[in-house]
């Protein structure tokens, strides 16, 4: 056999060359199997700020305080002069309407819409979504912290009123944003987030359903979840502590848009106060693109995410799961981008994006899974 007289040298590299594999996907990108030479640490995957709790945040002494840090005074006022303005004038079109039976209006104030608040939260620990106000408040079955705090007919008549918005300017407002009636509460609420606390390395950016029964042109059917109904927020969290950083509630087609949402811009408004700073942002499929990370690598921020099959930038190699052993990966690199398939079971091939790895490791400990999932 002539290749046994072959030098080391040649052996090697011809070895190397028959494990260099290039695909060549339909947009035109090149990928290769060949493993990037190692270097010291890339600057994109250096964290220059550490994860802390401002100063602002830090003097706190119970549940109530954190909760005013959030929901400040400023925007339980908002609630209060439109929640008084809005029963006002619903009291006096039915007093007007029925002189005899005459229905007056206590005005609300800041301790009572916390209160009312703090009971709305409470609601959620107990998980009483399928309970009715009658329920929570029953002398039988109902929890006394409910009666302790308000009467029964008070909280219905909050609930009722409770606007966060000028009901008058409102149809003006709308035209232009289908939030209208919430928006200015939601971006204070979202300024509050930033000011309490400096995330981690690593966040990451998905999607919520709010379930809702409530009739509202925001409530979206999504099958996979739970509650299948509900508004739906993207949101951007620290994924150490699951702390929220920002959140985008989804209004469908605002008014003059054209077009579907553009997801690569909806993830970089999510994720802009915190690029430039070495962090890493983890997402699944519906949001991962090969452009979005080149994107977000160009302004010092990695990803690693799900990709789903269909993208231009994918070689079909890299999708074919038949014919492939369970636990196999099958690794290829561009630049800086690294493209995993691997096979978790017979017949699925899942595929990940990733600008933080740079190698084809995997853990052997764990069925060969590659080091990026």
């Amino acid at each position: 056999d002539s290749s046994e007289d072959e030098p080391p040298d040649a052996k090697r590299t011809k070895a190397a060359a028959d494990q260099d594999r290039k695909f060549t996907c339909k947009s035109g990108r090149v990928w290769t199997t060949s493993v990037p030479s190692a270097t010291q640490t890339r600057s994109h995957n250096i964290v220059r700020q550490m994860c802390a709790v401002f100063t602002t945040a830090s003097g706190i002494q119970c549940p109530g305080d954190a909760i005013k840090l959030l929901i400040t005074p400023a925007m339980v006022n908002v609630i209060v002069q439109n929640t008084n303005k809005k029963a006002e004038k619903v009291r006096r079109e039915w007093n007007e309407k029925n002189p005899d039976a005459p229905k007056m209006w206590k005005p609300t104030d800041e301790e009572e819409i916390y209160a009312f608040i703090g009971l709305l939260l409470i609601s959620g620990v107990f998980q009483s979504s399928d309970e009715s106000v009658s329920d929570l408040w029953s002398l039988n079955n109902g929890r006394p912290i409910f009666r302790s705090v308000m009467t029964e007919n008070r909280f219905k008549e909050l609930l009722r009123f409770c606007r966060f918005d000028d009901n008058s300017t409102r149809a003006a407002r709308i035209k232009c944003d289908k939030l209208a009636a919430f928006r200015d509460m939601w971006t204070m609420f979202q300024t509050n987030f930033k000011k309490m606390y400096k995330p981690s390395a690593f966040l990451t950016v998905d999607e919520q359903l709010v379930s809702t029964r409530a009739r509202s042109s925001l409530k979206q059917y999504m099958p996979c979840k739970p509650g299948k109904y509900g508004i739906k927020i993207f949101w951007c969290c620290d994924a150490e502590t699951s702390y929220p950083l920002a959140g985008d509630i989804y209004a469908g087609k605002q008014p003059g848009q054209t077009g579907r949402m553009n997801v690569v811009d909806l993830v970089k408004r999510l994720v802009r106060p915190w690029c430039g700073k070495g962090r890493n942002i983890t997402m699944d499929n519906f949001f991962t693109s090969i452009p979005l990370a080149e994107d977000l690598l160009a302004k010092k921020t990695t990803i690693v995410g799900t990709l789903r099959r269909n993208k231009k930038e994918v070689p079909s190699e890299l999708t074919e799961a038949r014919g492939r052993e369970v636990g196999s990966s099958l690794f290829c690199f561009d630049r800086q981008l690294t493209l995993v398939s691997y096979i978790p079971k017979r017949k699925k091939c899942v595929l990940l994006l990733s600008t933080m790895h740079h190698d084809d490791a995997v853990n052997e400990d764990q069925e060969g899974k590659p080091d990026i999932v």
